[in-house]
């Protein structure tokens, strides 16, 4: 019974805090299909189950549509680096847009931005396309076209966004063949893809035994819903594996790329992929996706090199790749920037932000330690999550009624904005949520042992 009066109590606080949120999310709701105003649907939080709806940010900060000010955590899902509102990159979007902003014939800036990619990663060829999704598909693609091989490997826990035959969270206990579990993916789309345990030995057996059907083995290499879970070992076993056995090595990076650094998880764990997808960071906010890696897989897209004023032709039978918006000069423009700001004195801005999450982390696990709070926070770069079981995820509805917000996948991200001032003031809020929560009954000790 305590918990449903909790439930009632931070729901009619957030339902005088949020009036113009709700309002207008009631407002729009037969009209706007929206899954996140839906997520994590339950009938005890029904009145305070919506995304929170602002339209103002600066640094580490959001505003939304009531006037609440909120320490941002959610960071555009991890794509906003700098803060909002960075101004380098917002004049540099500016420029582009006062110059050219249309789509037709190719942007330059296309073939400036692979070309420093190449230099600052060391991958052999890029491809430009519209979301990290839209990234993984093509990755995959590219897999199936050069081996000759049809089945896939991906891994439980990982994230790789929406493409159909990654959606999945469960397998068969004997086949290992991902199953159907969303509405609208079906079993026949799964059939093509192998869901293991990552990490595990058992999975570096799997993948040996049935080389001779793998196309592609698709890795989140730290996974950014277990972000404490770092293979070293397992990641370089594989490697061998799959170049031994002609399988495509593909690290999805789309959030980890760019953000431990400018080399990213092939740098950090000093393992060559074959396909290395990029998004978020590189963006500087804007839509991006970005399929990397070796002339072997490219070529795939458009036949591979060849030069003008010789005999030179492509060799290779190109796969299908498409989109409209593929190379928006907006997003070169933006993303050309981010890569002259990550890259200045020697990487200083990622290691001082990495440095910083880390030290902050810290001290929030000595602060819930100390305290003997049943909450920890694991991390990786400048990103982290809370370990939050069971009704301890009411902590999220208490950040929110006191001024941090974590959107629902509940993912949190630092940028240079959140100053040591705002860290502060974030660590403060941290506490205060905690020991609310555990005046109200929701939040126990642990018993000494």
């Amino acid at each position: 019974m305590l918990i449903f009066v909790v439930m009632n109590k931070i729901q009619d606080q957030l339902k005088v805090k949020t009036e113009a949120t709700r309002k207008l999310t009631q407002q729009n709701r037969k009209h706007f299909a929206l899954n996140r105003a839906s997520a994590g649907f339950t009938t005890e939080l029904k009145e305070i189950t919506f995304t929170l709806l602002s339209d103002s940010s600066e640094g580490a900060y959001l505003l939304d549509v009531d006037g609440n000010q909120y320490i941002d955590l959610t960071m555009g899902f991890g794509s906003i680096l700098f803060g909002h509102n960075y101004a380098p990159i917002r004049e540099a979007i500016e420029r582009q847009l006062r110059q050219h902003w249309s789509v037709g014939p190719m942007t330059p800036l296309a073939g400036e931005l692979a070309t420093k990619i190449h230099e600052v990663t060391g991958v052999e060829r890029v491809a430009f396309f519209n979301s990290g999704t839209e990234a993984v598909m093509v990755a995959l693609r590219l897999a199936k076209a050069v081996t000759k091989k049809n089945k896939i490997v991906f891994f439980k826990g990982a994230y790789h966004g929406t493409f159909d035959t990654l959606l999945s969270l469960k397998n068969h206990p004997e086949t290992q063949l991902a199953q159907e579990i969303v509405p609208g993916v079906t079993q026949s789309i799964l059939n093509e893809s192998y869901l293991l345990e990552y990490g595990h030995e058992n999975a570096l057996t799997f993948v040996e035994q049935h080389a001779d059907e793998i196309a592609a083995v698709l890795v989140e290499p730290v996974q950014s819903r277990n972000p404490s879970l770092q293979p070293r070992d397992f990641l370089h076993e594989l490697r061998s594996i799959t170049e031994r056995l002609n399988i495509a090595l593909i690290f999805d990076e789309v959030i980890c790329g760019f953000r431990i650094g400018v080399g990213g998880a092939q740098a950090f764990f000093d393992v060559k992929a074959d396909l290395v997808t990029y998004g978020k960071v590189i963006g500087g906010g804007l839509p991006i996706g970005i399929v990397a890696g070796k002339s072997d897989y490219l070529d795939a897209t458009d036949g591979g090199f060849w030069e003008y004023g010789d005999a030179s032709i492509p060799k290779v039978k190109p796969t299908f790749v498409a989109g409209t918006f593929c190379h928006h000069p907006l997003a070169m423009a933006a993303s050309l920037k981010v890569l002259e700001l990550l890259t200045a004195d020697n990487e200083q801005v990622l290691k001082t932000l990495n440095d910083k999450t880390e030290k902050f982390c810290q001290q929030l696990n000595a602060f819930f330690e100390e305290e003997q709070f049943p909450i920890s926070v694991s991390y990786f770069a400048s990103l982290f999550r809370f370990t939050t079981p069971g009704k301890l995820s009411l902590l999220y509805n208490y950040l929110l009624n006191n001024g941090v917000y974590i959107w629902e996948g509940r993912n949190c991200f630092l940028s240079p904005g959140h100053s040591d001032e705002v860290l502060s003031q974030l660590l403060q809020k941290i506490k205060q949520s905690a020991f609310e929560m555990e005046a109200d009954g929701i939040l126990k000790r642990k018993a000494i042992k």
